[in-house]
């Protein structure tokens, strides 16, 4: 019988917790922003491009330095290339429905992804998914039905538009987990941007509107500091502790995105907001406790 693997110490445990965490609420600033440019008049594929550009940019003051051309050996690039456009595409989705949705029901919907992940890797991945995991992805997909609410009078089809980037950011999550530990982090981190960056750069001159001033300017650079530095400490709090560990504390970023969408937009998620996004929380803590399990070879 295969011994389990040895628990990391909890220096190492605190460490990728206040990790994830400082990237969570750098994620849920990053919305911020990307929604109060695109309410003010910028085309969101101008929005993005400024994503992904200045978050390369970013990359490139914290990584070449002590890496050189390491940062950019790749051992599949194809690999990579799918990835870049997965999360591309989730971020052009995202960032088109958060305009017209709350940010707290924007990412209550981004919620599912790692029920997502869990559905599709018995699939993708060949991993065995039990029945009590089974039953987790099933309730949390009622959860999203609540916080969705199809047929109902307030349906907005926007939200469509956060399910369809949840998808892709979870192929993308799949696509990682796969092919991830063949590949540099930080590699793999700066390509992604390159890819993003590629990827809406012949839209630009269409749809070009020059920034109004300077705090626009700042928003527009202050999304790729707050991409680029999100992803970095959620490298490091995947490199610290197993994922069963770090990804309950991904649903800090709810907590981010009512605080901001309150603060800056006067958005408030109603009751059934509320009721959904708990449904859905608890199917992933749940998720990620039998994943806990697993890891210590007792499921």
């Amino acid at each position: 019988m295969t011994p389990a693997p040895s628990t990391p110490p909890a220096d190492r445990i605190l460490r990728a917790i206040l990790s994830t965490v400082v990237a969570m609420t750098c994620f849920a600033i990053l919305n911020g922003m990307s929604k109060t440019l695109s309410t003010s008049g910028y085309p969101v594929i101008e929005v993005i491009w400024s994503r992904y550009f200045f978050a390369f940019i970013f990359m490139m003051v914290m990584f070449l330095p002590g890496n050189g051309r390491q940062l950019f050996t790749i051992r599949r690039l194809d690999t990579q290339i799918v990835r870049g456009m997965l999360l591309f595409f989730s971020s052009y989705l995202f960032f088109h429905g958060v305009v017209y949705l709350p940010l707290a029901t924007a990412s209550s919907i981004s919620l599912t992804s790692p029920i997502i992940v869990t559905a599709l890797s018995s699939r993708l991945l060949g991993e065995k998914v039990g029945m009590h995991r089974w039953i987790a992805v099933g309730i949390g997909f009622i959860g999203a039905l609540i916080v969705v609410r199809p047929g109902h009078a307030d349906f907005d089809w926007h939200v469509l538009l956060i399910v369809g980037s949840t998808i892709s950011s979870s192929f993308y999550q799949l696509f990682s987990r796969r092919y991830g530990q063949t590949e540099r982090p930080d590699a793999s981190a700066t390509v992604a941007t390159i890819v993003g960056t590629i990827a809406a750069t012949p839209f630009l001159p269409f749809e070009w509107v020059t920034p109004a001033s300077t705090w626009h300017l700042a928003l527009f650079v202050g999304m790729g500091i707050m991409a680029g530095t999100g992803h970095y400490f959620l490298t490091i709090a995947y490199s610290q502790a197993p994922a069963a560990v770090v990804s309950p504390f991904n649903y800090t970023q709810l907590i981010g995105a009512t605080i901001m969408g309150y603060l800056v937009f006067h958005d408030f998620p109603d009751m059934w907001t509320w009721i959904g996004a708990a449904v859905i929380i608890s199917s992933g803590l749940y998720i990620g406790y039998r994943e806990r399990l697993r890891y210590r070879g007792k499921a």
